[in-house]
């Protein structure tokens, strides 16, 4: 990677609050001069070395999420209001292709090269091109980090069901930039029953990925999380709650036998499924109304947030 290239240090930010959280070795694979940043207050407004950048990135990656793609984005999803706060005229509301073609003329005040660049945008759709410049393990991380950051920016001005799906992906250097398709629709929802501040429990043993789901419902439903079924039963039967988010791949037993219990037991709880890959009973799950949805993880917050606050349809 060229030498010359650098962060604002407002993307550094998560960074370093990640490691310092972190009590395993990171510190190993780093070197002096990382590890002294990551001690060090960050300057929101300084440039960083991408260099830099890229090792605290694959730190994160391996001591962090462990290489989980559903934890990137959602931590990609989390940088937005970060960036709103810094970057307060990128705020639009109902409007997201405003809101992108703002963020592409911000790009500057982020990176001092082009590692982000539109291709093509249009009511709906846009197309986004990233080169960042790293090694593959790096470029790979970064750009499911910037496909959740375009689906929430969508999100927070206005998009609805906004999903990120790769065009071309490639990793290596020399080969061409990898491209993705953020797409979204406006309009209302269909009108359902609508709980204020529901009762959710959340389940998932991937600590970034329910601290991730907790930030995105926050404002709208009261969380609690569980890491596993066993814990998950302790806490329906100690408190009262309006609806249950389980991933499926869970330590022990899975996200549906969890559901299928809460079915039996707590039958006017709402029951969702949040699973990066649906397991093949999930479609006669939903059909025996073991779960009332079934929703691709990572959700966006405006799926997340009808999944869990809307009461069960029929």
């Amino acid at each position: 990677m060229p030498q010359d290239r650098h962060v604002r240090g407002v993307l550094y930010v998560d960074y370093v609050r990640m490691l310092r959280r972190q009590v395993s070795n990171w510190r190993a694979q780093l070197s002096p001069a990382d590890v002294a940043l990551v001690a060090d207050r960050v300057d929101v407004d300084a440039w960083y070395p991408m260099a830099s950048f890229e090792r605290l990135g694959l730190a994160i990656l391996e001591h962090v999420v462990r290489g989980e793609v559903d934890s990137i984005r959602l931590w990609g999803r989390q940088q937005v209001q970060a960036i709103l706060g810094y970057l307060p005229t990128l705020r639009v509301d109902d409007d997201p292709l405003d809101a992108i073609m703002r963020f592409q003329n911000f790009l500057s005040s982020l990176f001092d090269f082009q590692a982000v660049a539109l291709d093509s945008v249009e009511d709906g759709e846009a197309l986004v091109r990233v080169d960042y410049g790293m090694g593959a393990r790096a470029e790979e991380a970064a750009t499911w980090q910037t496909v959740g950051f375009f689906e929430e920016l969508v999100t927070a001005s206005g998009g609805r069901e906004a999903t990120g799906r790769l065009r071309s992906r490639a990793w290596l250097p020399g080969e061409p930039p990898t491209v993705f398709a953020v797409t979204w629709t406006m309009g209302a929802p269909s009108p359902r029953p609508f709980l204020a501040r529901p009762r959710v429990l959340v389940v998932d043993d991937e600590p970034l990925v329910a601290r991730g789901v907790t930030r995105l419902l926050a404002q709208v439903a009261e969380v609690t999380h569980a890491l596993d079924v066993p814990e998950a039963i302790r806490l329906l039967e100690a408190r009262e709650f309006d609806s249950v988010l389980a991933d499926y791949n869970l330590p022990g037993r899975n996200g549906l036998s969890l559901l299928a219990e809460v079915a039996k037991r707590w039958p006017r709880l709402k029951r969702v499924l949040h699973s990066g890959a649906m397991p093949a009973e999930a479609a006669a799950a939903l059909r025996e109304r073991v779960a009332h949805e079934l929703i691709d993880k990572p959700a966006a917050r405006d799926v997340l947030v009808r999944a869990v606050a809307t009461l069960p349809s029929g």
